[in-house]
């Protein structure tokens, strides 16, 4: 099935480029299909000042219920970190946006967001928010827990919420000394 492939790809692309594991536990919406799931991700972030980033994140998420209905997303998304007491660490907001790719075996009750085989359309336009506290950095690797919201505007669109335990993966750290 295209649902499992696609996942197995993602889950080997995202582990093997990463040297922590980066996880959530995802609850998804579509329509009647409500389950909880895993994801892994991979997230980058670039300093634009000591306090905030640009971030970069590519991510894999399934879901299967009991009905043995699958869905399989794929987010690739960018964003922006602000920490709140502007110290590069604690309390964060991050908005993002992006596409996100996913294949679905949900048979849908009507036409609307069906596609040709009456399987859900989950790919499209993706928007978002993190919520989230950063620790001290340990070298260039800084620990965060976050709360994740983000809607997929596709034909079947889709609502996810995730509690994600990670580390963004920092290229270089600005030393400012005003």
């Amino acid at each position: 099935m295209f649902i499992r492939k696609l996942f197995f790809v993602c889950s080997l692309f995202a582990f093997s480029t990463a040297s922590h594991a980066q996880i959530e536990v995802d609850y998804l919406k579509l329509k009647e299909f409500k389950t909880i799931g895993f994801g892994s991700f991979l997230n980058f972030s670039i300093p634009v000042s000591e306090a905030n980033y640009v971030t970069a994140e590519l991510g894999v998420q399934y879901f299967k219920d009991k009905n043995y209905q699958e869905v399989a997303l794929v987010p690739v998304l960018a964003g922006y970190r602000y920490t709140l007491n502007k110290s590069g660490t604690g309390l964060y907001v991050e908005p993002n946006a992006g596409y996100c790719f996913g294949e679905s075996t949900v048979e849908l009750n009507d036409e609307r967001g069906s596609t040709g085989d009456g399987y859900a359309n989950v790919k499209g336009p993706i928007g978002g928010m993190n919520i989230g506290y950063l620790f001290e950095f340990s070298g260039r690797v800084q620990f965060n827990l976050a709360l994740k919201y983000e809607h997929t505007f596709s034909q079947a669109p889709t609502d996810l919420f995730a509690f994600r335990i990670s580390h963004a993966i920092t290229f270089r750290r600005r030393d400012y000394s005003y």
